[in-house]
């Protein structure tokens, strides 16, 4: 099944129970030049956000109270295939990223999530971004 491209006005939404977490990772997509970032604290509102808009790209937590990453993550893709689906989380062993892409995420970050690690990302899932953080540096 063919994706969507992801670019700048692509709809994103950021799950994690952290709203620091869900913050910076905001502040990190709208330098990158994403402009529609919406955020929630998971549980039932994933799916009623998901019902209204479509998402391109999501980040998931995959440890949240209430609900289970993984499961909402199978969630997602049986109800929107063509949304991608990034896990995020702390305990990045081998065996927690194997799970999530053999369950179909797109791309795995370990937390605490870096805009360092969200390009190299992004370069290969093929998200288009501004690359502002390289050019800050170059300056």
């Amino acid at each position: 099944m063919e994706r969507d491209t992801i670019v700048f006005s692509s709809n994103i939404l950021l799950i994690d129970d952290d709203e620091k977490v869900r913050t910076f990772l905001k502040i990190i997509l709208r330098t990158l030049g994403f402009i529609n970032v919406d955020t929630c604290n998971g549980g039932l509102d994933v799916e009623r956000r998901m019902s209204v808009k479509p998402y391109a790209l999501i980040f998931l937590d995959i440890n949240m109270p209430g609900v289970d990453g993984m499961s909402l993550l199978k969630l997602i893709l049986q109800k929107h295939p063509k949304t991608r689906v990034v896990m995020c989380s702390a305990d990045s062993t081998a065996q927690n990223v194997k799970k999530a892409m053999t369950a179909g995420a797109a791309g795995f970050l370990a937390k605490p999530v870096l805009a360092k690690n969200i390009i190299p990302l992004f370069d290969k899932m093929g998200v288009e971004y501004d690359d502002l953080v390289s050019e800050q540096r170059s300056h």
